[in-house]
């Protein structure tokens, strides 16, 4: 399964800090932020993928035309997958 380098920071955060909003989300850009608008789109729709492929369980309100999700939590099967990237991330030291 591929994976967005914020999908990937999404699944990680959740992994650590088990239940997170949307806004928690915002400082995977840092400084580089140019509309707040802009960002909130893209983590929401990064959040609406990882909740179809069953790897997070959202919380919030739905209208007629959009989803609000408010809380975000991690799957089991979310939970293995970020434990593999954590794991895979962690190289072990060569031995000479």
């Amino acid at each position: 399964m591929r994976l967005s380098k914020l999908q990937k920071y999404i699944l990680e955060r959740c992994y650590n800090y088990k239940s997170s909003g949307p806004e928690d989300f915002y400082d995977f850009y840092g400084e580089k932020i140019k509309s707040k608008k802009l960002v909130q789109d893209v983590i929401h729709k990064s959040l609406d993928s990882l909740v179809s492929k069953d790897l997070l369980a959202a919380m919030g309100k739905k209208t007629a035309r959009k989803w609000f999700i408010h809380r975000v939590k991690l799957t089991n099967l979310g939970k293995k997958l970020a434990i593999k990237m954590i794991k895979n991330r962690q190289r072990k030291l060569p031995i000479k």
